[in-house]
């Protein structure tokens, strides 16, 4: 059975199980103290379903399990905010609903998992190490609110490596500053000096980005699972958008992405990844991150 198959196959068991559920909240604990979450019955039960199915190819790479977990998550809704729902700031775990950036670190985490023959406790501890500074849940401002961040945080933790140099990539200088700047487009932020710290942490670590124009020349290297971050021309901003790499039969890299035009997850197999970005207008770039086993 192919790769793509495969997922298909999980993504229909995860789905069917999953769909006739409802979605009263729920409230856990996991393993270690400190981990608690807010979830619902509907997502905590996709996600249960998706990593027992990810768990059939357990002996595959994290990179391709976590292109397995993507396709299963196709057709799921996209929605903006949705760790912004609540004052008290708490690990939130929602695959039914979810942005571009949670879709691709909710994916990454369910093949983590799964690779470790783990369940939803454990699903919830991956995902606060990922998504929190040194996986603190104590205030707003412990959460990787920039990518880029998110990005340093997985690569000391050795869960993915950033190959965009290897492909091609070249120097850019673009310094993060929108949260500190814009304070009013961020209700929940309750300490901009602690934003600005993190901001100069970030702006301390050299970038590389391919240009648009030469992502062409780096496709044959990107492989199904592999994270790709579309790089902001806007100032301030690192990060426009992310998604999971895939491949269509006759090797066009596709992207499967949290797609806000289309409201939901979704995987275009008539628009290369090249043709994606050139229709970007404030994309300038990408950058390639690797799932590492």
């Amino acid at each position: 059975m192919s790769l793509v198959s495969r997922a298909l196959t999980i993504c229909l068991i995860a789905c069917a199980a999953a769909y006739c559920l409802g979605g009263r909240a729920a409230q856990a604990q996991a393993v270690g103290a400190e981990t608690t979450w807010r979830t619902t019955t509907k997502d905590s039960l996709l996600a249960v379903q998706v990593l027992d199915g990810l768990k059939c190819s357990q002996t595959d790479s994290v990179s391709k399990l976590t292109f397995m977990a993507a396709a299963c998550l196709c057709g799921q809704s996209y929605v903006a905010g949705t760790l912004e729902e609540y004052p008290q700031e708490q690990l939130s775990i929602y695959l039914t609903r979810t942005d571009c950036i949670l879709f691709a670190e909710t994916c990454l985490a369910l093949a983590r998992t799964a690779k470790a023959g783990g369940g939803f406790p454990e699903l919830a501890e991956e995902l606060r190490q990922s998504r929190y500074r040194d996986g603190r849940v104590t205030a707003y401002s412990d959460r990787l609110h920039y990518t880029s961040e998110w990005i340093l945080q997985g690569e000391r933790r050795g869960t993915l490596k950033e190959i965009t140099a290897e492909l091609g990539g070249v120097p850019y200088d673009h310094p993060v500053s929108y949260m500190s700047t814009h304070p009013e487009a961020y209700p929940r932020m309750d300490d901009v000096a602690a934003i600005r710290s993190a901001e100069e942490r970030i702006n301390a670590v050299p970038v590389c980005m391919i240009p648009k124009t030469k992502v062409a020349d780096a496709l044959p290297e990107i492989r199904p699972g592999d994270i790709l971050c579309l790089v902001s021309g806007i100032e301030g901003l690192d990060i426009l958008h992310v998604g999971i790499a895939a491949r269509r039969t006759d090797g066009a890299v596709l992207l499967i992405h949290a797609s806000s035009a289309a409201g939901k997850v979704v995987v275009d197999p008539s628009k290369p990844l090249d043709e994606y970005l050139a229709g970007r207008k404030s994309v300038v770039g990408l950058r390639v991150l690797r799932p590492l086993d």
